[in-house]
């Protein structure tokens, strides 16, 4: 093995470390054959020269040590990835076609239902895709409406609605209706196939730590070669020739078999043995292996050397937005009641509270009592739901005690209906229960109460989701829902841009409102935010980073982030996340903490700091060695190094390599100390102020998430389009719901009190004093 890679290098003209090692193992052999003949011929002859000790174990020990350096190195980087299987593992074996179309008359011809391979597809043929099954190619809807979950390409948690005339993703899921689809894009021009091969490009060009040690071999292997001859003809030189002939007879090497050319050819063999560079090819290897094994304990995977030499100089982190920065599910944020018909049970006219709630407890009250009842007939309607609006909707509901097994259980309903791209609506308790969107509205004729789609349109610009809850009829409530950002994003964001000086960016294929409300709330600026963009985009946007000089991270948990994940720098996946993203990923944070992040990120800087480290001692030990092997100090000690002393000090320097990495072992990850959330000047949003920050150094920092004044407790003062601060209720516009107000109140969306008579505690519209 050594031998052929030798000869490759020898012919391409960069002598790397397996010419050295082939150098060192052959000089050790060969001078161990010679002293065996040596002895033979000796003893064979009768004479009483000293017998020469042969030193195969020289090579032996080169050998293995040079071998287990490669087989750790080859245990640290067995990762061969699976994201190309598992992609294609996404698309479904068969289809059903049903017919084909005609794209010149554009009619279309039907045939007996019948289910064929997916090899046989061809395109313009129509294809039947039923409830739960995966849409086996590219196409566009032909007839029929449903929803399609896009999530494993897409990474976003919302269901897309799918009618005629709009495009199909081949792998993802319909999950209601069952369409008839045309078949546009087969093989290799399918969006799932432009996925794969956008990976496969991207992962071709890493680059590998390891080439550092044959970049130093290249230069260390001709100095030593220099360094044997040298030694070798110096001695030569020295004993032959007159200058050593008074003091050379006092010393002992003839008595021990040697002569005036075979002295300088011990201390020659011996500056090669002991200079070959085993500890040089263990450096990398052994400090991946125990940086990666107790990245593992921490749990962060690391893929091998290349993600380290990636992640220790990185200049730029680019984040996905949903399941990475946010939770990944939908939840209720705001609740604006439109009136306060629902403030006591529908079935219960007489006893209506209305002008009669004047104090602040009895407004309260009236709300708490309004927005139970919205839920419940809310919650009757989307029971047995696993849409992620139905999931959220009974996940509140149940913050009110009701549910199935709770203080209020939930009621059969009658005529329920599913549209798709509108809503659902049935009967509960022969009381009509509606809810969608502004297309559900119109489609059923409700009545729109007074501020309906002003408090649509203020969550919406909050990011929000709106979703209208109407009751016989009229619209009573607009429940805005969201992909809250996870508790530790603000703490990992601040982190890398305050101390780490790490640019931040987000990258989402979701709509710029909700991309920008969450970045406000981790600290990203909204000139590094940018969305609705498409799997193909995110990797242009990453490429562009990198043309420009950055060193980029990208972050991600879906398929849709693959591609970006493999083109970057370095990619890190969420464990949470899909198993294509961990495949093309090269961190992987099994824990799913963001934090991790920020842990994966110096522990790379320790690891490679340690490999260094060992590449210095390496050298340096090896340097400092050659002048003993050489025989500098034998006009001293009349002591010649022979060939397996010289191995075992080679030995020695890989033990202190394999020491020096083992005490990675004593690694201690960074710290958060105390954070601070809110504070008393604050309107608004409960945002993270400040934080204590320690590194595994023991370095600790102080980061500030304010500007001057709101440090002083005062309102802050930065202009809002430029303002940096954490978010701040002086910038946005009545980020929470006013208890005060009287349900349906316009002041719950931030316009004026239009209740008539007012019943708002302290309300400023009409300077109320109730």
């Amino acid at each position: 093995r050594f031998y052929r890679e030798s000869y490759h290098s020898v012919k391409n003209g960069k002598l790397g470390m397996s010419f050295l090692i082939a150098m060192g193992t052959t000089a050790a052999y060969l001078y161990s054959i010679a002293a065996v003949a040596y002895n033979a011929i000796s003893r064979c002859c009768g004479c009483s020269r000293p017998v020469l000790m042969q030193s195969f174990e020289s090579s032996s020990l080169l050998i293995t040590f040079v071998l287990l350096g490669k087989y750790l190195e080859a245990l640290a980087k067995n990762r061969t990835s699976k994201a190309v299987s598992a992609l294609a593992d996404l698309a479904p074996d068969s289809a059903t076609l049903v017919g084909t179309f005609d794209e010149t008359s554009k009619s279309s011809s039907s045939e007996p239902e019948r289910i064929i391979p997916l090899s046989l597809l061809q395109k313009n043929d129509i294809l039947l895709v039923r409830p739960g099954e995966k849409v086996p190619t590219d196409g566009v809807v032909k007839s029929g409406s449903t929803t399609i979950d896009e999530s494993m390409l897409t990474g976003e948690s919302m269901p897309v609605v799918k009618i005629e005339g709009d495009k199909l993703i081949g792998g993802t899921i319909n999950l209601q209706g069952s369409v008839n689809m045309v078949v546009e894009e087969l093989g290799e021009d399918t969006a799932l196939a432009q996925v794969i091969q956008l990976i496969e490009t991207a992962q071709s060009s890493k680059a590998n730590i390891q080439e550092v040690a044959d970049s130093i071999a290249a230069v260390f292997t001709p100095f030593v070669i220099a360094a044997a001859l040298t030694t070798y003809c110096v001695w030569a030189i020295l004993l032959n020739c007159g200058p050593l002939d008074e003091i050379k007879d006092t010393w002992p090497y003839r008595r021990q078999g040697f002569n005036d050319w075979t002295l300088p050819l011990l201390f020659a063999i011996s500056v090669l043995v002991i200079a070959c560079p085993c500890a040089l090819g263990l450096a990398t290897p052994t400090a991946v292996m125990v940086g990666t094994g107790l990245g593992a304990r921490l749990g962060i995977l690391i893929r091998g050397g290349e993600p380290l030499e990636s992640s220790k100089d990185l200049t730029c982190v680019v984040f996905d937005k949903t399941g990475t920065l946010t939770r990944g599910e939908m939840a209720v944020q705001d609740i604006l009641l439109l009136s306060d018909r629902l403030a006591v049970e529908m079935h219960d006219e007489k006893s209506r509270c209305g002008s009669e709630m004047s104090d602040i407890d009895t407004v309260r009250d009236a709300r708490r009592v309004a927005t139970a009842n919205m839920f419940y007939y809310a919650a009757c309607a989307e029971q047995g739901s696993e849409h992620p609006i139905a999931t959220a909707i009974l996940s509140k509901a149940r913050d009110y005690g009701i549910g199935n097994g709770l203080d209020r259980p939930l009621d059969e309903v009658d005529g329920f209906e599913a549209d798709a791209g509108k809503g659902v609506k049935c009967t509960v308790n022969n009381t009509a229960v509606h809810l969608g969107n502004r297309r559900c509205l119109a489609a059923n004729d409700v009545n729109i109460s007074p501020g309906t789609f002003d408090a649509m349109e203020y969550l919406e610009n909050k990011g929000q989701t709106a979703v209208v809850i109407s009751i016989n009829g009229t619209s009573e409530a607009v429940v805005g829902l969201i992909d809250h950002a996870k508790e530790e994003a603000a703490l990992t964001v601040n982190v890398l841009q305050h101390v780490l000086g790490i640019q931040v960016f987000m990258l989402t294929g979701d709509n710029v409102r909700t991309a920008n409300a969450v970045a406000r709330d981790v600290g990203i600026t909204a000139t590094n935010v940018v969305a609705d963009v498409l799997p193909s985009e995110k990797i242009l946007f990453v490429k562009k980073l990198r043309q420009e000089g950055e060193r980029v991270a990208m972050v991600g948990d879906g398929v849709n982030d693959s591609p970006a994940l493999a083109e970057a720098d370095v990619g890190i996946a969420i464990g949470s996340g899909t198993q294509i993203a961990h495949e093309a990923a090269g961190i992987v944070l099994v824990n799913s903490k963001l934090t991790d992040l920020l842990v994966a990120i110096d522990l790379s800087r320790t690891i490679y700091s340690r490999i260094r480290l060992n590449f210095y001692w390496a050298l340096g030990y090896n340097s400092l060695a050659i002048p003993v092997a050489a025989g500098l100090f034998y006009p001293l000690t009349h002591t010649a190094l022979p060939p397996y002393i010289a191995a075992f000090a080679m030995a020695l320097s890989s033990i202190s390599v394999l020491v020096s990495s083992l005490s990675l072992n004593s690694y201690e990850a960074p710290t958060f100390g105390e954070k601070k959330y809110g504070r008393d000047a604050r309107k608004g949003q409960f945002g993270l102020d400040s934080l204590v920050y320690k590194a595994s150094s023991g370095k600790q920092f102080n980061i500030s998430i304010q500007c001057d004044a709101m440090q002083n407790n005062k309102p802050c003062l930065c202009q809002p389009e430029t303002c940096e601060c954490a978010p701040s209720g002086e910038h946005r516009v009545a980020s929470q719901v006013d208890s005060s107000n009287f349900p349906g109140c316009h002041g719950q969306w931030g316009q004026q009190c239009k209740c008539d008579p007012c019943r708002c505690a302290g309300c400023s519209s009409c300077n109320s004093k109730s």
